[in-house]
């Protein structure tokens, strides 16, 4: 009898422990990394080709979308990874690097649970710039995503394949701190909360396109809004077209005197050059015309085509170009100056603006066309510049 009772005991203490076994691995389960399938980038379409442009520099570069990885998890029988708390949630990374270097040593452009991230022009810009890589010039990269679990730190990464992207990155603009227009021949007269700012051409020399009022009526240029000083003006010889500036540092020096305004109202490019301190004030153009064999006008300045004007000195077109031959500006229908062309350094995607402002001067290069398509075209008249944009 007590070797029965003993049988019966070891018997149901080996079905506790089995059962206890089996309880744990089901517990437990086991990731199966040779199941596992792979994330899949969808989009962006490998081999495409970006030129980036600074005037685009808030807009998409492009939305990078794929698949999620799939796991396969066995205790018995198969579970899906994202329904087990035991093994945590999956953490994806977009990482990129240049072709030669193939993710030796990648940049993570971004980490999300998600299956999807977008990335601004101006911040693929700023990542290249980083990089070392040189503007102007297209740069071969690859990108992949890596699925990591979160929690499963002793399990291998799971990776996409490669996609190639070329991208040409932009020099980025140096934004220099402004100084301010103000006085009763502007729009907020001698009001110096809402003056003007004017666009920084480098630490020391400003620009602004405003409409100014007219004969008796004068300007000034302060440093800092809300404040007298510090302040430039100008002296006696001053002129409605140029002349030096004088500086009053503090207010504890006297004002000096106010720059009188043309006599004519109307917009006008205005400079300030606090290094040399001197001053310009030149008409400029209200009304802009495109045209040039590029374009749906052709080389008739009669029948060119008027762009927008936006603000003082700020005009734009969307219109087709041909993709050959090139364009200009005129100021006036039938006329052949005032003109803006460009430079040499001018190209089909922007540049520097030169401008005819008689016919007594000679013609300067025609800006070369972009490939065939519709593009924006944005004139700034206080920059001197031109940027051209795919639409």
């Amino acid at each position: 009898m007590i070797m029965k009772k003993a049988l019966i005991f070891i018997i149901a203490l080996t079905g506790i422990l089995a059962f206890s076994s089996c309880e744990k691995s089901g517990i437990e389960p086991v990731l199966d990394m040779e199941n596992t399938i792979n994330p899949v980038v969808k989009s962006p379409a490998t081999n495409t080709s970006y030129i980036l442009l600074e005037a685009q520099k808030e807009d998409v570069f492009a939305e990078f979308k794929w698949d999620p990885a799939e796991y396969s998890i066995t205790a018995g029988r198969n579970w899906n990874l994202l329904n087990s708390d035991k093994l945590g949630e999956v953490n994806y990374t977009v990482q990129m690097d240049t072709e030669s270097d193939n993710f030796s040593s990648p940049i993570g452009l971004a980490s999300t649970t998600g299956t999807s991230f977008s990335i601004s022009v101006g911040d693929m810009n700023g990542k290249l710039l980083a990089m070392g890589l040189a503007t102007d010039e297209p740069h071969n990269l690859v990108f992949r995503v890596m699925a990591e679990i979160v929690n499963a730190t002793p399990y291998e990464n799971a990776y996409s394949e490669t996609i190639k992207l070329t991208v040409t990155p932009f020099a980025a603009e140096i934004v220099y701190p402004p100084i301010y227009l103000l006085g009763d021949a502007t729009a907020p007269g001698w009001d110096n909360n809402n003056a003007l700012p004017m666009v920084g051409l480098s630490e020391t020399s400003f620009a602004i396109v405003a409409t100014l009022a007219g004969e008796g009526k004068y300007l000034k240029f302060i440093k800092t809004l809300g404040a007298w000083a510090p302040q430039w003006g100008t002296d006696g010889t001053g002129t409605p077209e140029a002349g030096p500036l004088v500086y009053r540092p503090t207010e504890d020096v006297p004002d000096p005197a106010s720059i009188p305004a043309p006599a004519i109202a109307g917009d006008y490019r205005i400079t300030a050059d606090i290094a040399n301190l001197t001053y310009t004030i030149t008409k400029a153009s209200e009304t802009l015309y495109l045209l040039g064999d590029a374009t749906l006008a052709g080389w008739d300045n009669a029948g060119a085509l008027p762009l927008q004007r936006v603000s003082p000195g700020l005009f734009e077109i969307t219109t087709t170009l041909s993709g050959s031959g090139a364009f200009k500006f005129i100021e006036t229908l039938g006329q052949w100056a005032p003109q803006y062309g460009t430079d040499a350094t001018g190209t089909g995607d922007g540049g520097t603006l030169v401008l005819r402002p008689n016919e007594t001067v000679p013609d300067s290069p025609a800006i070369p066309s972009p490939s065939a398509g519709t593009y924006k075209i944005i004139v700034d008249l206080a920059k001197m510049k031109y940027t051209v944009l795919p639409q």
